[in-house]
């Protein structure tokens, strides 16, 4: 299994690592991590914050077409990445 980690790009068409993650034909555990650093920056708003969660929904989405869905996560991205892998190698 492939984990595909959404981070700037949340596209399906026309993005590298999507192409990347599926060329193999492998299964595919799309996420995407809210790190709690995101809400002290100075120029997240509340319309930032909106356009982040509506383009999130859109992907998932788009997504669940496909026969798969977006998994989120709130918390460090380190600890969830290496928890995820960690529950890939078990």
């Amino acid at each position: 299994m492939h984990l595909l980690w959404f981070r700037r790009d949340l596209r399906l068409t026309d993005n590298e690592i999507v192409t990347l993650a599926t060329d193999n034909g492998a299964a595919v555990k799309p996420f995407f991590i809210i790190d709690p650093w995101f809400y002290t920056w100075t120029d997240v708003g509340k319309k930032r914050v909106r356009f982040l969660f509506e383009s999130l929904e859109k992907l998932n989405s788009n997504l669940q077409k496909l026969g798969s869905q977006l998994y989120l996560f709130e918390g460090n991205s380190l600890d969830i990445v290496q928890g995820l892998t960690k529950q890939l190698i078990e």
